[in-house]
This record gives C-alpha cells, sequence and structure tokens, in this order.
C-alpha cells in the first residue's frame, strides 16, 4: 500500500470515526418500551462504513477511538464504553472480514446477519457481566426486583430486541449508503494520486 493511497484512505478513516462520535452522541432515540435507558443510535453505521471502504483493522481502531472519546462525556467510568468496544466489534467484524474475503455484497449482507446475531449475544453478556453490575451495584437483581424487573426478563426481553433493531438500523443505513461513499472515496484517491503526481 503505497503513501498516496494512506493519504486519502486515512482522511476518509478521520472523517468517519469523527461522524460516528457525533452519532454516539446525537441523536439517541430511547425506546421506551424496552427500558428508558436503552437509546438508539447509528454511531455503528460510520464505523461499518469504514470497514467495508478499507477493511477491519482501521475499522477496530475507529472502534476504540471512538469509545476512548466518549469516555469523556460517560457515567459510567469507562465500563459503558468498554461494554460497547464488545459489542461493535461483534457487530462490525463479521461483515467486514467476510467483505474483504469475499469482495461482493452478497457476502456483505450474510456477514452484517451474522454480526447483528453476535451483537445481539454480545449485549446480553455485556449488560450481564457489566452494565447491570456498574449501574446497579452488587445487588442488582434485587434493584431490578424492586423495580418489577428480573434479570432474565429485562436481558431477553429488553437487551436482545433492542440490539436486533439497532443492528437491523444500522446495517440497513449501511447497505443505502455505502455504494455512494465508496464511490467518493475512489475518486479522493485518483484526485490524491494525481497531485502527488504533479509534484513529482
Amino acid at each position: 500500500m503505497n503513501r498516496r493511497y494512506n493519504t486519502a484512505n486515512l482522511t476518509y478513516a478521520a472523517l468517519l470515526t469523527a461522524l460516528a462520535i457525533i452519532l454516539s452522541y446525537f441523536p439517541e432515540i430511547p425506546l421506551a418500551f424496552f427500558a428508558p435507558w436503552l437509546k438508539l443510535d447509528f454511531s455503528f453505521t460510520p464505523l461499518l462504513l469504514l470497514g467495508f471502504s478499507i477493511g477491519p483493522g482501521m475499522a477496530a481502531i475507529a472502534i476504540l477511538v471512538t469509545n476512548v472519546v466518549h469516555i469523556i462525556g460517560g457515567t459510567t467510568g469507562g465500563i459503558g464504553e468498554l461494554a460497547n468496544i464488545l459489542i461493535g466489534l461483534a457487530f462490525v467484524m463479521p461483515p467486514t472480514l467476510m467483505y474483504r474475503k469475499n469482495h461482493t455484497w452478497r457476502g456483505a449482507i450474510v456477514g452484517m446477519v451474522i454480526g447483528v446475531v453476535l451483537m445481539m449475544a454480545a449485549g446480553v453478556i455485556a449488560n450481564r457481566y457489566l452494565l447491570l453490575p456498574t449501574y446497579f451495584g452488587p445487588g442488582f437483581e434485587q434493584v431490578m426486583g424492586g423495580m418489577g424487573l428480573t434479570v432474565g426478563g429485562y436481558l431477553w426481553g429488553a437487551v436482545l430486541p433492542f440490539n436486533l433493531i439497532k443492528g437491523l438500523i444500522n446495517a440497513l443505513l449501511t447497505q443505502v449508503l455505502y455504494k455512494r461513499l465508496s464511490s467518493i472515496l475512489k475518486e479522493a484517491e485518483k484526485d490524491v494520486a494525481v497531485q502527488s503526481g504533479n509534484k513529482g
């Protein structure tokens, strides 16, 4: 990979990472029919676009950067961001790895389906072992019982369908946007190549 290619791609990666950071804060849409603190956002869309355009390694770096920056405005001391890293990797890595190996949109769609399923599983695990103990303390089962909730009911009746909806929406947005943005990246790479050639 030559330096000209790196210039265009690093710029593109920086822009999509910045967009992911913004979207992690706004808009946050509470899905009150699950739980008021479960909020839908679209930050995974630019991360998935980045993985398809440049590769899973760059997408993984962007996931880490997005969540490290989010710690500044977070309230869980980094625990929530750690959970989001695990969920983000579970969602983004399967489709981007499959697309890198088999460069077809059909493979990407299969990968996104796998990513949504793994995201749902990661969401349940992260909530059970990271988020619930952090938000409600060691006695979170008793605290949730006082709210009329069971841990199992919350995980399977709220967290699981919430991550299903979030994954599907981000996957659909990615499918709509990818072709347009990939053509923009290709044009940017051509511009960088022409400019570098003129300087040479």
